[in-house]
């Protein structure tokens, strides 16, 4: 137990930039733990393992010169990592044929990684900062100092090409940890199946198992049998490179072998899992951001906790518990990914779990050269098939994403009370249950939302969406519209599910542009939207007792289609609001013509700051204390205009952009 919490300290301190929380409440159940048995010397060494992780949490290596040399590291379709001189960076090369342990020399720029991310999608800075890289090289000049002659991702490649479409997916996400498409895959995805098999490395259990027994039926001596089967592990430990559970299970195997043999069983197993954590981390800290390393020790430790702390008198029992207790284990990373959670995942995963592992071991045996393509196909049919007639009854909450903060508190939490619920401390344990039912009661409930107002400017690009929360009520003024995405599905239903919105009871649409109304139809069909209007005759409108007033009432002036872009008015918690869609400067100079006045806090700016739009006489007319302006970032058009910059400054209006800050919310 010792071991296990320097472990602790070590993770927490490498995580105390994030929480601060976390590392008092770790210190504080370290002092509770070793002052009981005195061990003060105990004490001192796991502040200093935390204070450690803290220095270890800001060390970032970087070197600016004019050619980077080093190996590569990981490789995807369209980029590479590359290990140069300590730190990491990352190289876009589409179409390569790179592979990991290609020794290269880059003539090229260094600068900070910068790429468009919209609301609700994933965060790829944020993946990269995660595995260590901050800086993303723009190649010159590429040279191959050595050429790895084994060439895994070409062999992948062609490996899963010879699986049917509907199979692929499933298969590279399953052997790989590769490609997340395919329905199969993200039905899977969205019961936590494929989170559960891989995290916990049951899968690598499992066919270590197997391999084991079938080489025992060879060699009958165990101490033989295991090192073989170990040996013969290393091929998929080196398909699958850099994936860290598979390294973690392959190094566990050979220290357990080790403890098991030659040291008798001196060491606890706790002990060992521990020990590999603290190495981890000092081999490279940023293991301790990744929720593949929390998860891959989080759930061991909760199952040897458990079973230190519970005795059942069946096996099926102590089964669901603990399937229960790592289901509830993984709400921050549902939340976070999904931003949901399915009631009957914990059935699901119960009864699917050892369908997913024999599936996993026929992959295997198709990788190791058993043509067995076209009997997995009809697998994964089945599979796919059974859990779509299930899918009615999957019944969905909406969560709000656990922040960095909530999660570590959220983990810690759990091992703390499963911990002291193994030592019988039954005040501390009574305090922590109660600590967690109540957070998990506040995430789950959507009672909070239906007494919060607020309005979301929400980035969805070169376009405009606002969403309005009223009380019960919610209403979206425009959906955005992209080429190359469904705006829709891909960024405003997973913002809603955040929000724990399970419905849009109006949508208004300013005008027909792609950028304004382009998700229309794809929200229709794949969300609850329960009326829409976009006739200006329609207004007012009262929603709830929320007013939505139109100031462009001049069809005489329309020419254009921007021209008809309605310009709503409405007050929300004493803030006077105008979105303005693309409405031109004339149609701006009307208003103020027609008007003795019109109250505007917050002015989301016209056509997305371009010089089309917000005339000098309009912003003197309203004095807005905010200016919106939703653009993409780096777009084409060149949003927002100087002139309109120049404009909103020169009356002192403070300007936020979702380019910058991506959405924003009052």
């Amino acid at each position: 137990m010792s071991l296990l919490i320097l472990f602790l300290s070590l993770f927490i301190g490498i995580n105390f930039r994030y929480s601060i929380i976390c590392s008092i409440i770790e210190l504080v159940l370290v002092i509770i733990f070793f002052l009981q048995r005195k061990k003060h010397k105990c004490i001192i060494l796991a502040l200093g393992f935390t204070i450690f992780g803290v220095g270890l949490s800001f060390i970032r290596p970087s070197f600016n010169k004019e050619t980077y040399s080093g190996f590569i590291v990981e490789v995807k379709d369209n980029y590479f990592i590359l290990s140069s001189s300590l730190e990491k960076l990352y190289v876009y090369e589409p179409a390569h044929d790179r592979e990991i342990g290609d020794y290269v020399s880059i003539k090229g720029d260094k600068q900070e990684l910068d790429f468009v991310t919209l609301e609700s999608e994933f965060d790829f800075k944020e993946y990269l900062n995660k595995h260590g890289v901050y800086s993303e090289l723009l190649v010159k000049d590429i040279e191959v100092k050595f050429y790895n002659p084994i060439r895994i991702h070409k062999f992948k490649e062609n490996f899963l090409y010879k699986f049917d479409e509907n199979s692929r997916g499933i298969i590279s996400s399953i052997l790989f940890n590769g490609s997340k498409e395919g329905d199969l895959v993200e039905i899977s995805s969205e019961l936590h199946l494929m989170r559960l098999i891989s995290s916990s490395g049951i899968y690598l259990s499992f066919f270590f198992l197997i391999l084991n027994k079938l080489i025992g039926l060879v060699i009958k001596k165990d101490k033989i049998s295991q090192i073989v089967s170990i040996i013969l592990f290393l091929p998929y430990l080196v398909f699958t490179f850099p994936k860290f559970i598979v390294i973690k299970f392959f190094i566990l195997k050979v220290i357990m072998w080790i403890n098991r043999y030659p040291l008798k069983g001196r060491i606890r197993y706790l002990d060992i899992l521990a020990f590999t954590g603290i190495v981890f981390l000092l081999f490279d800290y940023h293991l301790a951001y990744q929720d593949g390393f929390r998860l891959s020790y989080f759930i061991p430790i909760l199952s040897l906790l458990i079973n230190d702390s519970f005795n059942f008198d069946k096996k099926i029992k102590k089964t669901l518990f603990l399937t229960l207790v790592i289901s509830i284990s993984f709400i921050p990373f549902a939340s976070n990914y999904y931003h949901e959670i399915s009631i009957m995942s914990v059935p699901i995963q119960v009864v699917y779990t050892p369908i997913y592992l024999v599936l996993f071991l026929l992959g295997v045996l198709s990788l190791i050269g058993i043509p067995l393509f076209g009997f997995i196909s009809s697998y994964v049919s089945i599979i796919n098939k059974s859990l779509n007639f299930l899918s009615p009854i999957f019944i969905k909450i909406y969560v709000h994403p656990f922040s960095e903060v909530a999660t570590l508190l959220f983990e810690l939490a759990l091992l703390t009370l499963l911990f002291f619920l193994s030592i019988r401390l039954k005040p501390i344990y009574k305090v922590i249950s109660g600590f967690l039912l109540v957070t998990l009661s506040l995430y789950f409930s959507p009672i909070l939302t239906l007494f919060t107002s607020y309005v979301s400017f929400i980035n969805v690009g070169q376009g405009d969406s606002t969403l309005i929360k009223y009380k019960t009520s919610t209403i979206l003024i425009d959906t955005g519209g992209l080429k190359n995405k469904d705006v829709a599905t891909e960024v405003l239903i997973p913002y809603f599910k955040r929000r724990q919105i399970y419905g849009i009871d109006m949508l208004i649409t300013t005008h027909e542009d792609f950028d304004h109304s382009g998700g229309v139809n794809s929200l229709i069909e794949n969300y609850k939207v329960s009326s829409y209007v976009k006739d200006y005759k329609s207004f007012p409108l009262n929603i709830n007792g929320l007013v939505l007033n139109n100031y462009n009432v001049y069809p005489e002036l329309w020419n254009e289609e921007n021209d008809r872009s309605l310009v709503i008015g409405f007050n929300l918690n004493n803030l006077n609001y105008l979105i303005m869609g693309d409405a031109p400067t004339k149609i701006e100079k009307e208003i103020v013509k027609n008007n003795k006045s019109i109250p505007c806090d917050i002015l989301k700016v016209g056509h997305h700051g371009s010089k089309t739009s917000t005339c000098e006489e309009f912003i003197k007319f309203l004095k807005p204390k905010y200016g919106i302006i939703s653009c993409g970032k780096n777009n084409y058009y060149g949003h927002p205009h100087s002139q309109v910059l120049a404009i909103l400054n020169k009356y002192h209006v403070i300007i936020r952009r979702t380019d910058l800050e991506s959405t924003i919310t009052f």
